[in-house]
């Protein structure tokens, strides 16, 4: 397939406006007519042959075709198209297995450099549709009753570039999937789409036989399988040289574990929501602050892992005491307020702690509709002496040193000494609150709220952290707030207000009386009837990020990385999401976004991961996709380190079954959402790779990847 990349991506990106996109254009043919106008359609009880080709011209002439069946001639056409179009036969009944039919190409000619031959698709009757190749055809060449004499046979080829006959012997007819199999088997691709990084080849199938509340529950019951703290320590272990501000310190390595962990973890929904929860609480190696502290980075994520199921109060505050977030939002070092130097507490992580990770801007409605005053303008969740207030409660918290060692100098100066030697690993600590240095002002929130909380003065940090915390937890806001994001991060972009006021009843009571339960919430949300139902074509989608196309190609094809740290990093930059160099804590895009410009837009609709969309990071993704479907991603120094194996669909084109490459493509990528002309799409172009060797079938398999992967309708998560 000679196609230049600029010419591949343009067709792409205009919606792959090739010959499965318009009308099919079919001759049909009896052997009592040897020619039916073109355009007619036979009833399917009729079980028509249909031969799907095109022709290379001289002179504008193409090739002539004969189809016979069993010795006699079921009719003749002049194939005078360039393009794949199908054409019709009448049979009198579904071919049994062992009938012959010979396609017979009879006006080879070659002239002022053009070559007349006949490429041949696939040929099909009813459920059985295949490509001819050497498993079930010869070809005997030679003009007129020399393609019938049996002394020039060869393999069979799906393009006949000389006069003969190629010879087929009908396979079994295959039977395809009873329907409530096969919607089963979609309803589990797409809870796989969902609620992990991908599915594994088979685990569709497994998932189906099993159910989807079983596999969730299954699902919810793993530990935990990350371990980002022992992949950065391992390079650690290598030496000196390996540790921060060493010769050899690179802190991507956290980065090389994600893609290790989301293609290869048991534990796939923790991975997935932890996966979410980073978004929403995020932290990023983009900031200077992190650089030299991979392990504490590691830890973080570790954690969100670790609670991804758990309780969001505990990880409220686990996440307030991460030294990796008190870095990032400069609450780590936090002086109390000093009014002889009209000095005051550092607010980054007040604030964001409140606008982000807990209640937002404007106060909800249990659905996530916003509350308005009486003109109409969003009521205000907090203001300015709020964020002083929580502030105040975040002062005097530090890396944590021996007790021994809690003193003011170590706080304003105190940091890690990351040498083999002397590392005492208080990276992978909390942080703790320093002597004297906590502030003992009052602390009120919420002023004139029925949530309203005063946090009398002189209480100590431990007790200020609890009490605020747990103001901030029972908010009202919490449940809809959080629970629309997971929802977004997991199923759909745009969740109507009755999906969000279920989830945010889970947040508030599990069903047993627990508040803030997350396997529950999670649970909720995928087993949601708005989840499991199939969305209108308009609504309930979103689009798919750059980061989780890669992970499900990785694992719908087992991609295996050459050095075994998926060294994946800078190709993702242009994509606008490389993981964990987010470019700030709103993360890589807002829940809130709605696209301007858009018919979306117009109908105020949230579109979060459209913020990523531009000329650049479209052109990427098609380039990306050319890597995936060929090398592969990454790079160990001299090639690519992530690639994948498409052995077993190359094994299904070897067997002409083109058909069961492209099933398998739906399922594993789309959910069994592929429309009819992207699957012909695919068909076709599998067709046009010349050939019937290992290669040219994995090549067949690498085209159709690189279309599937490239398309508008891939990107789109239904």
């Amino acid at each position: 397939m000679k196609t230049s990349l600029a010419l591949l991506i343009g067709a792409l990106l205009l919606g792959g406006a090739t010959a499965g996109g318009r009308a099919q254009q079919i001759t049909t043919l009896s052997a009592a007519s040897n020619l039916v106008p073109q355009g007619v359609t036979l009833l399917s009880r009729t079980a028509p042959l249909v031969l799907r080709v095109r022709g290379s011209l001289v002179r504008g002439v193409g090739p002539r075709m004969t189809v016979r069946l069993n010795g006699q001639p079921l009719g003749t056409v002049a194939v005078d198209h360039t393009d794949w179009r199908d054409h019709a036969f009448t049979v009198p009944a579904l071919l049994a297995s062992g009938t012959t039919l010979e396609i017979v190409f009879d006006n080879d000619a070659a002239a002022a450099g053009e070559d007349r031959n006949l490429f041949i698709a696939s040929v099909g009757q009813g459920t059985t549709r295949f490509q001819p190749g050497p498993l079930q055809s010869v070809y005997d060449r030679g003009a007129g009753a020399l393609a019938f004499d049996g002394r020039e046979v060869s393999a069979g080829r799906s393009d006949l570039p000389w006069d003969g006959a190629l010879r087929i012997t009908w396979p079994e007819t295959y039977t395809p999937l009873a329907t409530t199999a096969r919607l089963q088997r979609q309803q589990a691709a797409r809870l796989l789409q969902q609620a992990s990084f991908g599915a594994l080849p088979g685990e569709i199938e497994q998932l189906a036989a099993t159910g989807l509340p079983a596999w969730i529950d299954r699902q919810l019951a793993l530990p935990a399988s990350a371990d980002f703290v022992g992949a950065v320590q391992a390079r650690y272990d290598l030496g000196p040289e390996h540790r921060p501000r060493g010769a050899q310190y690179h802190p991507h390595q956290v980065g090389h574990h994600f893609w290790r962990h989301a293609s290869q973890a048991p534990d796939q929904l923790r991975a997935r929501t932890a996966f979410a929860l980073h978004q929403i609480f995020m932290i990023s190696q983009h900031d200077d602050s992190l650089w030299l502290h991979a392990r504490a980075y590691a830890r973080y994520l570790d954690l969100l892992n670790q609670h991804a199921f758990g309780n969001f109060r505990d990880l409220l505050e686990e996440m307030a005491l991460s030294p990796a977030m008190g870095l990032y939002l400069s609450h780590m070092r936090n002086l109390k307020e000093d009014p002889t130097r009209g000095r005051l507490p550092d607010e980054n992580f007040a604030r964001e702690l409140m606008q982000l990770f807990t209640i937002g801007l404007h106060e909800l409605r249990p659905d996530g509709s916003v509350v308005t005053d009486a003109s109409g303008r969003p009521v205000e969740t907090y203001g300015n002496a709020d964020v002083m207030a929580l502030a105040r409660v975040f002062t005097g918290y530090g890396w944590a040193f021996p007790d021994s060692e809690l003193t003011e100098t170590k706080l304003r100066a105190g940091w890690p000494d990351y040498s083999p030697a002397a590392d005492r690993r208080i990276d992978l600590q909390r942080m703790k609150a320093y002597p004297g240095q906590h502030s003992q002002l009052e602390k009120r929130l919420f002023a004139g709220k029925p949530w309203e909380r005063s946090i009398a003065a002189g209480g100590s940090a431990a007790s200020d952290l609890k009490i605020a915390l747990d103001t901030l937890f029972n908010h009202p806001n919490v449940g809809p707030f959080i629970g629309r994001q997971l929802i977004q991060r997991l199923v759909r972009s745009d969740p109507s207000p009755a999906y969000v006021g279920r989830i945010a009843a889970v947040f508030a009571n599990n069903g047993r009386g627990v508040r803030g339960d997350l396997g529950a919430v999670v649970r909720a949300i995928l087993l949601d009837p708005e989840a499991r139902s199939l969305p209108a074509a308009s609504t309930g989608h979103k689009l798919r990020e750059p980061v989780l196309r890669v992970t499900q190609w990785m694992r719908a094809f087992e991609a295996r990385s050459q050095t075994g740290q998926f060294r994946i990093d800078t190709q993702m930059d242009a994509t606008g999401q490389r993981v964990m160099m987010s470019p700030s804590v709103f993360g890589y895009f807002r829940p809130g976004h709605v696209p301007a410009g858009t018919t979306m837009g117009a109908q105020s609709r949230t579109l979060p991961e459209f913020q990523l969309v531009s000329e650049t990071s479209t052109a990427t993704w098609a380039n990306l996709a050319l890597h995936m479907s060929g090398a592969g991603l990454g790079w160990t120094g001299s090639g690519a380190d992530v690639s994948a194996r498409y052995d077993a669909l190359a094994e299904l084109a070897g067997r002409g079954d083109l058909e069961g490459v492209v099933d398998q493509l739906d399922l594993r990528l789309f959910a069994g959402g592929m429309s009819a002309g992207l699957r012909q799409t695919l068909l076709d172009t599998m067709a046009d790779v010349r050939g019937h060797d290992a290669t040219s079938h994995q090549n067949r398999v690498r085209a159709a990847v690189l279309f599937a992967l490239a398309s508008h309708e891939y990107l789109i998560q239904r």
